[in-house]
């Protein structure tokens, strides 16, 4: 069962999907064993290539992103999905991130808020507010066009009993019950909608859309 998050997820890359040209730098995507349902349209994708730590992802640069092996301004598009929690040092990835970015070129990230530890939890380390994320964008040379709440009080509560009757349970036999709930996912989207006008204190996350800085 797909969290709501991840459905979001898959809804913002939809629609920013012609952002997505020319040279593609998935950091953190899975070749292999991919997450969401997302598929971009490739017309104006010349290559789609993968960063990963992870070997078993298939990845083209099995590296961390703190060091990409590629040129400056080599790639038209980053993908940053669910990645930035777990990066010990984010100034330096956006920085590389930036170098590499082609001059009209575009970055899309997702970072996590009101979620819970997820993923490899040794290495789930942070959750960030905007005002965080646009002071770590902005000392890396680049510029946000586009900071979007993700969800709210719906999507919370939904992502939250996910997990709690899920890995968090630890196969335990007496929550099973309680994830009955999940299946009327129609509940869960109402309540997001209700409270729709509070995303800017209760939301799930935000999604991003970077650029370079335009010289002055």
């Amino acid at each position: 069962m797909k969290t709501f998050r991840r459905q979001l997820l898959d809804e913002c890359l939809d629609r920013h999907k012609a952002l997505i040209t020319g040279r593609v730098l998935d950091i953190g995507g899975k070749k292999r064993n991919k997450r969401g349902s997302f598929e971009p349209v490739l017309d104006h994708v010349k290559r789609w290539q993968y960063l990963n730590i992870d070997d078993s992802t298939g990845p083209d640069f099995c590296c961390n992103a703190e060091n990409i092996p590629l040129e400056d301004r080599s790639v038209d598009t980053v993908i940053l999905t669910e990645v930035l929690e777990y990066l010990p040092n984010p100034r330096k990835v956006f920085r590389e991130a930036e170098r590499i970015l082609s001059k009209d070129g575009h970055i899309l990230v997702s970072s996590p808020f009101l979620v819970p530890i997820h993923g490899d939890y040794w290495a789930d380390r942070a959750r960030y507010t905007p005002v965080m994320i646009e002071e770590i964008v902005e000392s890396s040379g680049l510029e946000i066009s586009l900071i979007e709440p993700m969800g709210s009080v719906g999507t919370i509560i939904f992502d939250l009993l996910h997990v709690a009757t899920g890995y968090a349970a630890k196969n335990s036999r007496s929550v099973r019950p309680l994830r009955l709930i999940l299946h009327v996912r129609w509940l869960f989207r109402l309540l997001d909608n209700c409270f729709s006008y509070q995303k800017e204190y209760l939301n799930s996350g935000y999604f991003i859309v970077l650029g370079k800085k335009a010289p002055r």
